[in-house]
């Protein structure tokens, strides 16, 4: 069992630019805030232009990969890109809510080579929050994208084609975060509606909270200007097209980032 005693390598991906360039340093400060061990922290994007982040972020340059939107999240499981270092893996359209040490804990306990979050709303993985072990059992994820397998016809993304790998070869190698660890933005507002202490207590039991789809946490705290996903998604229920802001503004922000420039 390998304990968490050296710095954690963090890894997350910028690419295009749907995401502003705030999204890395934001994600930066709250891994700071709350991961409580020393971390490299490493963006990998397709524009390496100086400046673009906070010194203290390692910035890899992903341009040369071909690869579109989330599918760049394959390519890290190449042992060239990757390494041969465990590394968590973090989304940028994330709020991370307090101390990160149960999922420390449970890398701490868990010998799998890939821990995932499960889907909220399909029985497969979820890649927002990956732990790493590089061995053979990830790296054949890329290795079989690389040669063209595909499962199931049509792979629609990044997740379905991790999910399929592993469940096809080598299932036991695969475990999941305690659901509590990771919630859904989208399914707590859903609850919220009916039952607003069980989605309380629910964000009480949260490290992560993921917005996946939309809204996104630029939306909530601006809901008016983006009607879709959270006015009209809740046209009675005012207290819904804002729901968690405050969440969002005590956690999602740069002000205290620390740490020396990147070499």
């Amino acid at each position: 069992m390998t304990a968490v005693t050296k710095p954690v390598s963090v890894v997350t991906i910028q690419a295009g630019t749907r995401y502003e360039d705030f999204y890395v340093d934001r994600l930066k400060a709250m891994v700071e805030r709350y991961l409580g061990r020393p971390c490299e922290f490493t963006c990998w994007t397709d524009d390496v232009r100086p400046g673009r982040f906070h010194p203290s972020v390692q910035v890899r340059d992903l341009s040369a990969w071909k690869l579109e939107g989330f599918f760049n999240k394959l390519r890290l499981f190449d042992p060239e890109v990757g390494g041969e270092a465990p590394f968590l893996f973090l989304d940028l359209t994330m709020v991370i809510r307090r101390a990160m040490a149960p999922l420390l804990e449970v890398i701490q306990r868990t010998e799998a080579s890939l821990i995932a979050v499960a889907d909220w709303n399909y029985p497969i993985v979820n890649s927002s929050v990956m732990w790493v072990r590089p061995d053979h059992h990830t790296h054949e994820v890329w290795k079989a994208w690389a040669r063209g397998d595909r499962f199931h016809g049509h792979i629609p993304g990044d997740q379905n084609f991790i999910d399929a790998v592993f469940k096809a070869r080598s299932p036991e190698a695969l475990a999941f975060w305690p659901t509590p660890l990771v919630a859904s933005y989208k399914g707590l507002r859903k609850l919220a509606r009916k039952d607003p202490i069980q989605a309380q207590d629910a964000l009480a039991r949260a490290v992560i909270l993921k917005f996946h789809g939309n809204p996104k946490a630029d939306a909530v705290l601006e809901p008016r200007r983006h009607l879709a996903s959270t006015v009209f998604r809740n046209p009675l229920h005012p207290r819904l097209w804002r729901y968690l802001s405050s969440e969002i503004e005590a956690h999602w922000h740069a002000r205290d980032l620390t740490g020396p420039p990147a070499p």
